[in-house]
């Protein structure tokens, strides 16, 4: 492969605590593996092998995640709850050095990149191993509407759950959002929006991660220990704030404030490859330059 044959691609996690650049020819296409932790953090993947240079950073200071055979440790910031990489360390007694190489790169945390017109190439990594087992909802229950069912939720280790009621949740139902803003694109996640007291995250304070940026009119919660995106919440901002605030933003939050995401791709037995999705322009519409360093 020649240097004309490859693009110098550059990535990061939200914050930018954790730079690097991929060599590799044009991306056009990424894994979309349907496991139960690919699902819930909506990775697509490209191949990682020998073609990374850590700009800034090390692998060393991501959280890894790690589960059934724990073969593969899936690498995310622990400030941001971006998932950078995974990679396989079962030859890491023999091979210390191969070890500390990712094996595969999250296409979203790759800067510049469209990944709604990437193929998606499927994998079937549910069938590896075994079957995962959705952990059960530790908190209260929300009421359900006419017409609503209430559905629970987890990240992929259990640490927290969450339920919110809601019509169901197929191809019929009307606005699950599937944004590109800088953190969104990252994280991967489907926001489903319900009145605030209808949505309960549950799990212990030392286990939720909260990461705000920007304008600080939101915050995203996030498991401290798998790194998979709960919630979308809006802070009590005074009007000073909002006054301040771009027009779009402050519309936005006047419209919005009094609801809360949550990320459907943590909900139980909801097939998200069937959801039909609005997609908002967050890298175009909103203002600012977030995350990209």
């Amino acid at each position: 492969m020649t240097e004309a044959e490859t693009i110098t691609y550059r990535g990061n996690c939200h914050c930018g605590d954790f730079v690097f650049e991929i060599k590799v020819p044009e991306i056009k296409d990424a894994y979309n593996c349907e496991c139960s932790i690919c699902v819930r953090k909506g990775y697509l993947w490209l191949d990682g092998k020998s073609n990374v240079n850590i700009v800034k950073g090390s692998l060393d200071q991501l959280t890894a995640y790690t589960f059934g055979e724990k073969k593969l440790k899936h690498l995310f910031c622990p400030k941001c709850f971006t998932g950078v990489a995974a990679s396989w360390w079962k030859d890491e007694e023999a091979d210390p050095q191969h070890a500390l190489q990712p094996s595969y790169i999250n296409a979203h945390a790759i800067q510049g990149l469209n990944t709604w017109d990437l193929k998606r190439v499927p994998y079937e990594g549910a069938s590896k191993g075994e079957p995962h087992q959705d952990p059960a909802h530790k908190g209260e229950l929300p009421k359900a509407a006419e017409g609503e069912l209430v559905y629970t939720g987890s990240c992929h280790c259990g640490a927290l759950t969450v339920a919110a009621p809601s019509k169901p949740i197929d191809e019929t139902l009307e606005g699950v959002i599937e944004c590109n803003c800088s953190i969104c694109e990252r994280i991967g996640a489907l926001w489903i929006y319900r009145p605030v007291p209808n949505i309960i995250l549950s799990g212990d304070e030392a286990n939720i991660g909260k990461y705000e940026f920007g304008t600080h009119i939101l915050y995203k919660t996030f498991c401290r220990i798998c790194g998979v995106g709960m919630t979308n919440n809006f802070k009590d901002c005074t009007d000073e704030h909002i006054a301040a605030l771009p027009e779009v933003l402050a519309k936005m939050y006047k419209s919005r404030h009094q609801a809360r995401g949550v990320n459907a791709r943590v909900l139980h037995g909801v097939d998200v490859s069937k959801l039909k999705t609005v997609k908002n322009d967050g890298l175009n519409g909103f203002p600012g330059d977030y995350g990209k360093v």
